[in-house]
């Protein structure tokens, strides 16, 4: 685990980068939703996405992987359930409200304390 003070900042705005993906994530999963053999993507956690930005760039591909643990698949090989992208979705758009929330008021205290 990483002991160094960890700037608000930097972190709200991985939090955000990290939420923004997990949306992307979700959105291809239904837009496959029909598609014959597709399996569901599963955005990787969020320690995940911060041990892999520490040293280097996040390639887009590299936030996601083919999920095994789902709710069930068809008779076409199709494992996205839209029940379960649905709560996901919303989960991850209630996380990125309350994150940014947290910024904007974390920049406020910043502006108050430095007089403007």
């Amino acid at each position: 685990m990483n002991t160094e003070a960890t700037n608000l900042f930097d972190l709200a705005s991985k939090r955000l980068k990290w939420l923004s993906d997990s949306q992307k994530t979700i959105s291809e999963n239904i837009a496959n939703a029909e598609t014959s053999g597709y399996r569901a993507k599963e955005a990787q956690s969020f320690e995940s996405y911060l041990s892999r930005a520490e040293g280097a760039e996040i390639a887009p591909d590299a936030t996601s992987a083919e999920s095994d643990v789902t709710w069930g698949e068809d008779l076409t090989g199709n494992s996205v359930v839209l029940e379960e992208q649905i709560l996901a979705a919303s989960s991850a758009a209630s996380q990125y409200k309350i994150a940014a929330n947290l910024y904007k008021k974390a920049h406020s205290m910043l502006r108050a304390v430095a007089g403007g």
